[in-house]
């Protein structure tokens, strides 16, 4: 007897796995069996439409994993007390923002934002990183839904904001040519956009073992990518979701080590996974525990959640260079480890920025 996978499409744009314990009498596996309760779920959201879900979701007992949500609020375990992600929460890369702050001899820093939740409680949590750190938020600069206008008071290149003097630094998920594709909004040439990017930093969760070291499925990660391009075959970056695709798969491991674990768990006592229902807390209680006490290797990395349910991870420095991203570092902040390669860039200087 096993379990079945159900891949559900949500009208709110997500999609949700269904971890089935199947019943033998009633609920045959296949695609066609019949749903019966879900004991744990793990699931990609959008972040603008995902703690209503997970707030009204909590209610039917049943725990949740996400591989998509960085959120900042969802590590609030008063609003989310059984939720868990393989996905770091947006914070994380305020430690390393900060560390380059203090490496670079950065005193004042400026910050431009949308007003949804995401990325305001991301920059709440980075002023009072700063503050701490002796640094200050000098400017502050948030909108709605259109950027034209505040982005239009930077002119960032119009107004020469950028160069030896300027340093930005940008969300790391956007496609490496992201600053070449035309857009008809923008009133700036390649080579306008090309030279006004030049240089800035970015940071990003490191969502892909760079080590060539088995995981837990006994894969590494190079060759988890090269089954999963062969299986799409096509282009990854013409599939939305792509990077993202090793915490999907470390979160079906991570679900799937702790129903193992509760399993055992519950044998003890002469229980099933089988006997769960939405009344059941005490079976959803022994998910929980197993959940949060995950640790094992994936094709993302090590796989270990913090008190509040989230992804602990590396962080990933870059910097555009001649047009080019390159890897400057790498920061650990569990450990509060910088690994650092020594060929970050300044334009017309040769030393570092200050």
């Amino acid at each position: 007897m096993g379990y079945g996978i159900w891949l559900q499409a949500r009208s709110l744009r997500c999609c949700c796995i269904r971890l089935l314990p199947p019943h033998a009498a009633v609920a045959p596996s296949g695609p066609g069996a019949a749903p019966s309760p879900a004991a744990a779920k793990a699931g990609l959201d959008p972040d603008l439409g995902a703690h209503s879900l997970w707030e009204l979701s909590h209610g039917l007992g049943a725990d949740r994993l996400s591989y998509g949500s960085s959120s900042p609020a969802l590590s609030n375990r008063q609003r989310f007390p059984t939720f868990f992600r393989t996905h770091p929460s947006a914070t994380l890369h305020n430690p390393t923002r900060v560390q380059l702050f203090k490496k670079w001899g950065w005193t004042k820093i400026a910050t431009i934002q949308q007003t949804t939740e995401v990325f305001t409680s991301t920059l709440d949590d980075l002023d009072q990183r700063v503050k701490e750190a002796g640094l200050e938020i000098t400017f502050r600069q948030s909108f709605f839904s259109d950027p034209a206008a505040p982005v239009r008071n930077l002119k960032v290149y119009k107004e020469k904001l950028y160069g030896k003097k300027y340093v930005w630094f940008l969300i790391g998920w956007y496609a490496d040519n992201w600053f070449r594709i035309k857009d008809p909004a923008i009133n700036c040439t390649e080579a306008e956009m090309a030279e006004a990017v030049e240089g800035h930093v970015t940071t990003e969760i490191v969502m892909l073992n760079p080590e060539n070291t088995r995981s837990i499925s006994n894969m590494t990660s190079q060759e988890f990518i090269a089954k999963l391009q062969k299986r799409l075959g096509k282009n990854p970056e013409e599939t939305g979701g792509f990077q993202e695709a090793p915490l999907a798969y470390d979160a079906i491991w991570a679900l799937a080590l702790a129903l193992n674990r509760t399993s055992a768990e519950l044998h003890k006592r002469g229980l099933r996974l089988e006997d769960f229902n939405y009344n059941n807390r005490n079976i959803t209680e022994e998910i929980y525990r197993a959940l949060n006490s995950s640790a094992f290797e994936g094709v993302s990395g090590h796989v270990v959640f913090d008190a509040s349910g989230s992804r602990m991870a590396w962080t990933l420095i870059e910097q555009l260079q001649g047009g080019v991203y390159k890897k400057i570092g790498y920061y650990d902040s569990t450990k509060d480890n910088l690994s650092w390669y020594n060929n970050d860039k300044w334009i017309g200087e040769t030393s570092r920025c200050h």
